[in-house]
C-alpha cells in the first residue's frame, strides 16, 4: 500500500482515520460526484455560516432538511431559498444541502452523476450560444432531465427572453413531472414580485410546487 500525504483536497482530511492512499475509494468516489456537479471547485467545501438572530428559525429549518437530505430527495421534494438582500447564505446553504446529499450516499455510486449545480444566468448565456459547442455544457444539459437532484441557482436574477423562459419552463417542469428534486434559490421572497419576474407559470412551478420556502431577512456575510 502506498501512503501519501493527506490530502489537502479531501472533504474527510480532518475526520478520516484512514491513512491517504492513491487508492482510497471515498476520495475517488466523492471527486466523481464533485467532477460531475458543476459546482464551482472554491465552493465545494462546507462553507461555516453563523445565523444572525433573524433568521436563526430559518437555520434551523433548512439544517432539519440537511439531516434528512436523503429522504427530501428520494421524495422528490423542492425548497426556494430566498432573500431580497445578497451575500446572506442562499447559495451557500443550497450547496451544503448538495454536498450533504452527496456525502450520504457516495458509498458503491460509480461514475453516476447524482447532482448538478446551475447558475441560471450562465446557464441561459450558453444555451443560446449556437456557435460555439460545449461538449461539457450539453452533457449538463442532457443529464438535468435525470439527475437525482439540481440546485437552480440566482433564478430570476436577470431579465428573461422568451427563448430563455421556454428553455427553464422545459426543464423544470420536466423534473417536476417525474418528481425529481430541485433548490431554488434567488432575490424574490414573494409570489407577487416572483410572477412579475418570470411570469404566472414559471412562477407557480418554483412557488407552488415547492415543498418548503425559506426566506432570509440578514444582511450581508460576505
Amino acid at each position: 500500500m502506498i501512503v501519501v500525504e493527506r490530502r489537502s483536497d479531501c472533504w474527510y482530511r480532518y475526520v478520516c482515520q484512514e491513512p491517504c492512499t492513491n487508492s482510497c475509494v471515498r476520495y475517488l468516489e466523492m471527486s466523481e460526484l464533485m467532477d460531475t456537479s458543476n459546482i464551482p471547485k472554491a465552493k465545494q467545501i462546507p462553507q461555516s455560516l453563523t445565523a444572525p438572530k433573524c433568521d436563526k428559525d430559518a437555520f434551523i429549518q433548512l439544517a432539519g432538511i440537511k439531516s434528512n437530505i436523503v429522504e427530501f430527495v428520494e421524495c422528490g421534494e423542492n425548497l426556494y431559498i430566498a432573500s431580497r438582500i445578497t451575500g446572506n447564505g442562499k447559495t451557500s446553504w443550497a450547496i451544503k444541502l448538495m454536498l450533504k446529499y452527496f456525502d450520504e450516499i457516495w458509498a458503491g455510486n460509480g461514475f453516476r452523476t447524482r447532482g448538478i449545480f446551475i447558475h441560471v444566468p450562465t446557464f441561459l448565456l450558453k444555451c443560446k450560444d449556437f456557435n460555439n459547442k460545449d461538449e461539457a455544457f450539453e452533457e449538463i444539459r442532457n443529464k438535468l432531465s435525470t439527475v437525482d437532484l439540481v440546485i437552480w441557482d440566482d433564478i430570476a436574477s436577470t431579465d428573461v427572453s422568451a427563448y430563455d423562459y421556454s428553455q427553464l419552463l422545459m426543464y423544470i417542469d420536466n423534473r417536476l413531472f417525474n418528481g425529481l428534486s430541485n433548490i431554488f434559490t434567488g432575490n424574490y421572497d414573494d409570489r407577487a414580485s416572483l410572477e412579475k419576474r418570470l411570469g404566472m407559470k414559471l412562477a407557480s412551478r418554483i412557488w407552488s410546487d415547492t415543498t418548503q420556502v425559506v426566506v432570509f431577512k440578514g444582511g450581508d456575510m460576505r
